[in-house]
């Protein structure tokens, strides 16, 4: 029962030695495919044993496949009313597939260009990004419910990837609603 327990346990040891080894590979692998250096992975009871992964220069042929983003369809010009339900939405195509964030542009009082991140501390907002349409494209959404005169101004789709980074930016008008409300003709009331 002995030496079928030691068998056991080396034979766990074995296996185990066996997947942190393959997990070391991959981890190689991917730090290697970032940072875009050479490694070798020798295994400890081996050493003469190594295995090479491919060179910087197998990574650079790989990245002339890579593109800067370009927005495809940018943000549009929104006007609506206070109260209201409004959206702006950016889709955009890059490879590899872009990050999209969302600014809100506001000038300070001497005339300097702020950019406030969206959604920030807005109770009112919520952003959202999926990918597609297509392969590599993101689109991204700032939905805005419900719309305030504060939400007036202009903002910005940012996307950004390894390669590059482009902006386009959408308006959003606001009018408000108690003043586009006509009033009731006289006696109108009475006729309820």
């Amino acid at each position: 029962i002995r030496k079928q327990t030691a068998a056991r346990t080396e034979q766990q040891w074995r296996l185990a030695r066996y997947y942190q080894t393959e997990v070391q590979v991959m981890c190689s692998m991917e730090l290697e495919k970032h940072l875009n250096i050479r490694l070798n992975h020798c295994q400890d009871d081996n050493p003469g044993k190594c295995h090479e992964f491919p060179s910087a220069s197998n990574q650079k042929r790989k990245q002339t496949n890579k593109k800067a983003p370009a927005i495809v369809v940018p943000p549009k010009r929104i006007h609506n009313v206070t109260g209201a339900q409004v959206y702006l939405s950016c889709e955009v195509k890059a490879v590899p597939t872009p990050i999209i964030t969302w600014k809100k542009v506001t000038e300070s009082p001497k005339g300097v260009k702020l950019l406030e991140d969206l959604p920030g501390d807005r109770v009112n907002m919520a952003i959202q990004v999926r990918g597609g349409p297509s392969k590599h494209e993101s689109t991204g959404w700032v939905l805005i419910n419900p719309l305030t005169k504060e939400d007036e101004g202009v903002y910005q789709c940012h996307a950004t990837n390894m390669v590059g980074e482009t902006q386009a930016e959408g308006n959003i008008k606001v009018l408000d609603h108690s003043r586009n409300k006509k009033p009731n003709p006289p006696g109108s009331e009475d006729r309820k």
